[in-house]
């Protein structure tokens, strides 16, 4: 009997431990560590927000969705964007990034920044109400892809948009890394698969696609 439970219990661990492995994000790091190559001076310089953030097209009152929102870089100006009739649903899997979020919300006098606890299949979003959902070098930090993109599609309204930006596989930082390398070809497959169509390429980055999507 004792040998039966132990058996039992064995297994039970084991198959959570890998049902954990298959949701886990890859490449993955604490948020204190990984914040601090987030913020490096060298990649601010070469991030181009304030470019991407005009390309956005946002518009007072919106609600957008900064999905992997790290420390913030992109939700506060987002927020500024919308302004205060509107909102950003700055989403992290890590809680250690809320605190350097809204530290910049507060910095940016801005209250329509509220941080959401994602999971790695899912963002949570409170609400179906985005009008624009947002990823930025985050995509291929998940491994399904497929199956995240078609969650987070069902938070969009109607006419909202989904904008992907991620590096080229053959010119980004991980192009030894085959598991890290995401591609606009698979991009745009696993968005028509959510029920998204490619409506725009943005040319902006040498290195990167800019790809916005919609119903």
């Amino acid at each position: 009997m004792f040998l039966k439970k132990s058996w039992l219990v064995a297994v039970a661990a084991l198959v959570l431990t890998t049902a954990s492995l298959a949701t886990a994000q890859l490449a993955s790091r604490p948020a204190e560590e990984w914040s601090k190559t987030l913020e490096q001076p060298s990649r601010l310089e070469g991030l181009k927000i304030q470019e991407i953030v005009s390309k956005l097209g946002l518009k007072p009152g919106q609600v957008v969705a900064d999905l992997g929102a790290g420390t913030g870089l992109f939700s506060v100006p987002m927020g500024k964007a919308v302004g205060t009739g509107g909102r950003v649903y700055a989403v992290e899997v890590d809680k250690g990034y809320f605190p350097m979020i809204e530290g910049k919300a507060k910095e940016g006098k801005l209250s329509n920044v509220k941080t959401v606890l994602g999971e790695f299949t899912d963002p949570k979003l409170p609400a179906q109400d985005v009008d624009l959902a947002f990823m930025h070098d985050v995509l291929h930090h998940v491994e399904d892809r497929a199956g995240y993109l078609k969650s987070a599609a069902r938070y969009l309204k109607p006419d909202g948009r989904f904008v992907v930006i991620d590096y080229k596989g053959d010119q980004g930082p991980h192009k030894d890394q085959p598991n890290l390398l995401v591609s606009e070809a698979q991009v745009t497959g696993w968005m028509k698969a959510a029920g998204l169509t490619k409506v725009q390429k943005v040319d902006l980055f040498p290195d990167k696609y800019f790809l916005i999507f919609s119903r």
